[in-house]
């Protein structure tokens, strides 16, 4: 009997410590990550420089307060309608259609010089007086007359050409040189003088309206009122851009 009692014993201690071996070995795979290859890798394993330190308090960031990110977009300025308005018949015209409506819309003069073709003076040059003068005109006249030669002739009055003759004012250098012959067939020396010639237009820009509906609104006044008015969509200006 005694043996059978020590054998289970001695029997009872074996498997005790084979059990405390076997869970010493054991590793909860629950609450273990395995990668890929199947293997587990202890941090003592691993070398100093593969392993990532982490603060003991982290930053907290307000993602609300984070800039927005660049799409790189632009954001285009809210939108406008600017026009031209022209052609008046004056500065006076036109000065006054800024009065009436200058307080209530951004305006302002567009005043440009345009060329125009030149034009050509045919006249007789200046004598030394006014008498002179007169009594020259008098015998040309006489002289075109006689010769049936249908040509207009004025004194000039003052300027560069006073006490001068002038025989017309034409645009086509040919009708120019057709006076020129026929005077000189009958004895006359006369001059062609080309001229320049500009032609100042005079509008008016009407500029950063919120859009066109807004300008309908006083366009039909101003047709009422000028009716020779036409009115041009035009770019609105930049600090650095004309019209």
């Amino acid at each position: 009997m005694r043996g059978l009692l020590l054998g289970l014993l001695v029997a009872n201690i074996i498997y005790a410590g084979m059990t405390l071996a076997v869970k010493a070995n054991v590793v909860d795979r629950g609450h273990l990550h395995v990668g890929a290859g199947g293997g587990v890798q202890l941090v003592s394993e691993v070398a100093p420089s593969q392993l990532h330190e982490y603060p003991p308090n982290p930053v907290v960031v307000d993602v609300g307060n984070l800039p927005a990110r660049n799409s790189g977009s632009v954001v285009p300025p809210p939108s406008s309608y600017c026009v031209q308005v022209g052609v008046f018949e004056s500065i006076t015209d036109a000065s006054d259609f800024i009065s009436v409506y200058g307080a209530s819309m951004a305006v302002a003069l567009d005043a440009r010089l345009l060329e125009v073709k030149p034009q050509y003076r045919v006249y007789l040059p200046p004598l030394e007086s006014r008498g002179a003068a007169i009594s020259a005109i008098e015998q040309l006249r006489a002289t075109l007359s006689a010769n049936k030669l249908v040509i207009d002739s004025f004194l000039i009055p003052q300027g560069d050409l006073v006490n001068g003759i002038a025989l017309g004012l034409f645009s086509e250098p040919a009708n120019a040189e057709n006076v020129k012959l026929q005077l000189e067939k009958v004895g006359y020396e006369v001059v062609i003088q080309e001229v320049q010639a500009a032609r100042e237009e005079l509008n008016v820009m009407i500029r950063e309206l919120k859009s066109e509906a807004v300008f309908q609104g006083y366009w039909a006044e101003i047709q009422r009122v000028r009716p020779y008015l036409r009115a041009v969509e035009k770019l609105c200006e930049t600090i650095a851009q004309g019209i």
